[in-house]
């Protein structure tokens, strides 16, 4: 009997513990976020090189729609605010302040994401597409986090009820290309301070499928994409529409473009990889970084390349000619 008495003792005890944990965690079905990045850039000198790479900035704003998974035929018990505003912790958190919870029906919730805030403003399959354009002058981090088209969702959806956070894993749909300036023969280290770094020739914008997260070829005007503009440091990222750039244009190619701080401005030109045969158009892929080391001599720009996921791609050098 006393045998017993303990076993149904510690059976309560049991019981009681597992409540109080409940009551601890004080979970009422709020569907709770967090967020990641689904590739890593690279470290380097400016901070718009590694900006948003493992996690989205501080107070960076995220739009997310969340819908109650239903059959066809079916109504939804619980409707949503389309998007939901959340602001990144900086540490993967990700908070609102319209609290989201699960459907009372007892439903899963689909979940999809986009950056930047304002992109998009529905995702329902009869959605028109949305026209994003990056910023011309990516010199800023405000403006190249602006450029930075993303699209997140959970590994998988829908999504069950739990009280654990749902991570919410964010792809690049766009292309970055870092440039790195070098001195070389017959450029003092002042000469690349306050240098200008542009991109030739860039198609600025693309047409974006709200309801899958696609996006279309690159459109609209050419125009030229600034990296770095008069600034101390030599390093700098921008982020373009994927497309094949460096194409020929009046008999030459020509792809980057430095303005020294003394005036004098090159092009690059003649590109060829590490066994000598000659690049000519450089087709960009969603979600690869493009890296470019440029070496400044007085007339001509040595370059070399690779390509990491933002793969590790070839060496590119180059010559460039100083503009008459």
């Amino acid at each position: 009997m006393k045998t017993r008495f303990l076993m149904a003792t510690a059976a309560a005890a049991i019981v009681m513990v597992a409540c109080n944990n409940e009551e601890t965690d004080n979970w009422a079905g709020e569907i709770r976020l967090s967020s990641g990045l689904a590739v890593q850039q690279v470290n380097s000198t400016r901070a718009a090189n590694n900006i948003q790479s493992e996690q989205f900035a501080k107070n960076a704003e995220i739009d997310v729609f969340i819908n109650e998974a239903v059959n066809a035929g079916e109504t939804a018990t619980t409707s949503y605010t389309q998007p939901l505003v959340y602001t990144a912790g900086g540490d993967g958190s990700m908070n609102t302040s319209d609290q989201p919870y699960y459907p009372t029906s007892g439903k899963d919730v689909n979940i999809y994401a986009y950056y930047p805030s304002g992109t998009v403003t529905s995702i329902d399959a009869n959605a028109a597409s949305v026209e994003f354009t990056v910023k011309e002058n990516q010199s800023s981090d405000t403006d190249y986090k602006a450029s930075d088209l993303m699209y997140g969702t959970p590994d998988k959806n829908p999504v069950g009820r739990t009280k654990n956070d749902v991570n919410i894993t964010f792809k690049h749909l766009l292309s970055k290309v870092t440039v790195t300036l070098k001195q070389g023969a017959g450029i003092k280290d002042l000469d690349l301070t306050n240098a200008k770094v542009e991109l030739l020739n860039v198609l600025p914008t693309t047409k974006l499928n709200p309801s899958a997260g696609t996006i279309s070829g690159a459109q609209g005007d050419e125009t030229d994409i600034t990296v770095m503009d008069k600034g101390a440091n030599l390093s700098g990222s921008a982020v373009v529409v994927p497309q094949t750039l460096n194409q020929e244009v009046e008999g030459k190619r020509r792809f980057i473009k430095v303005t020294l701080s003394t005036g004098g401005v090159l092009y690059s030109q003649n590109l060829t990889d590490a066994e000598g045969q000659t690049i000519e158009d450089i087709k960009m892929e969603a979600g690869n970084e493009y890296k470019y080391e440029i070496t400044v001599n007085l007339t001509s720009l040595d370059i070399k390349s690779s390509i990491t996921e933002w793969v590790t791609g070839e060496t590119v050098r180059g010559d460039a000619e100083m503009e008459e």
